[in-house]
């Protein structure tokens, strides 16, 4: 028979259309096949985390003094400059004292004189030698020149200038032979650099959380330094404007490492809690309304509404209960619905298996 006949090639016709058409089993196989969401998981965590709050504070003395005259003169001699260390008492200038010790001099004499004539006036062998209300005068003149030699005493005594504090001078405003300008004008600037503070202010909702003697940490972006802080001072009042209330804080100085002015990043830690479930912050959906993750369920994508609490570097304290063996989803939620097919980064499937045999 000729291949070239009509019935032939009508036949080839038929089988080649025949095995170009799909096999029905394939075609409901590829209806079947879903696309699968590709997500990065983890597991939820139990360890401590810790309830920190963060601000920043700029270092203050807890001591400084202005220092300045108490009589007015010439400058004659400074004893001290900028930076140097200087003890309670000591002397910082002298103001010229003679006029001082001159009316001193004469205070001391008058008194003498008052005196001499009070005990020549006293009664002698019972008999009064003058009037009593002379006496009494001259009595009532003894205790006044007695104060008047006081004051000028004090006043000898004040021409030189006296650290009120122990500390650092910091500053000086004048010159030697200078008059200064009145009583009571500044001279020095004094700072005690051994103890330094710095002041915090912590919402309303923490006041509970703080207590005396409570530690911080105070980090020093310029110097890299951690200096640890205690608690000294809480305020009992809530500032009505802000809703806040000011936490003082000690620092230890002793080496003089720390300047007052010094801008410090303070960590306060309020509560700790153990064994809390943590998971990572990126995982969490955040609304105005709610909190949300997703966990990996059957290959399915579950959503949870959930409570947070404590927060520290990168992690969030899940207050409602989770299973630790649900994968928790920390990429790809994004593209995610509820009951979405998921495929989990770096995990094989059943068709990757299939694939390779």
């Amino acid at each position: 028979m000729s291949l070239n006949t009509p019935s032939t090639l009508l036949l080839l016709l038929v089988a080649s259309l025949a095995a170009c058409s799909p096999n029905p089993a394939q075609e409901e196989k590829v209806k079947e096949k879903v696309y699968k969401v590709p997500v990065e998981v983890t597991l939820v965590e139990n360890r401590t985390i810790t309830n920190t709050y963060r601000t920043t504070a700029i270092l203050e003395a807890r001591a400084e003094s202005n220092v300045t005259n108490k009589v007015s003169g010439m400058i004659d001699t400074i004893l001290v400059e900028v930076g140097m260390s200087v003890k309670k008492g000591q002397t910082l200038a002298e103001i010229d004292s003679e006029n001082y010790l001159l009316e001193l001099e004469r205070t001391t004499i008058d008194l003498n004189s008052a005196v001499a004539e009070f005990n020549r006036s006293k009664p002698v062998d019972g008999k009064q030698l003058i009037a009593a209300k002379d006496f009494e005068k001259l009595e009532f003149l003894v205790k006044t020149r007695t104060n008047q030699q006081k004051v000028a005493a004090i006043q000898v005594r004040d021409s030189k200038v006296r650290a009120p504090i122990s500390g650092v001078v910091a500053q000086r405003m004048v010159k030697e032979g200078n008059m200064t300008a009145q009583v009571g004008s500044e001279m020095f600037k004094i700072v005690a650099l051994d103890s330094l503070q710095g002041v915090v202010y912590l919402p309303e909702a923490e006041i509970n959380n703080v207590h005396i003697d409570q530690q911080a940490y105070l980090d020093f972006p310029s110097t890299d330094l951690v200096i640890p802080a205690s608690v000294v001072l809480i305020s009992p009042i809530i500032d009505t404007e802000t809703g806040t209330f000011k936490v003082t804080l000690k620092v230890n100085n002793d080496d003089h490492r720390l300047k007052p002015g010094m801008f410090a990043k303070v960590s306060l830690t309020l509560d700790v809690r153990d064994n809390a479930q943590l998971v990572p912050q990126k995982a969490l959906r955040v609304t105005d309304t709610e909190t949300s993750l997703f966990v990996v369920k059957d290959n399915k994508a579950k959503r949870l509404v959930v409570e947070t609490g404590f927060e520290q570097d990168g992690y969030v304290e899940i207050l409602t209960p989770l299973n630790a063996q649900e994968p928790i989803v920390i990429v790809g939620q994004q593209g995610l619905k509820i009951d979405s097919d998921v495929q989990i980064l770096g995990q094989e499937t059943s068709d990757d298996v299939i694939a390779k045999d």
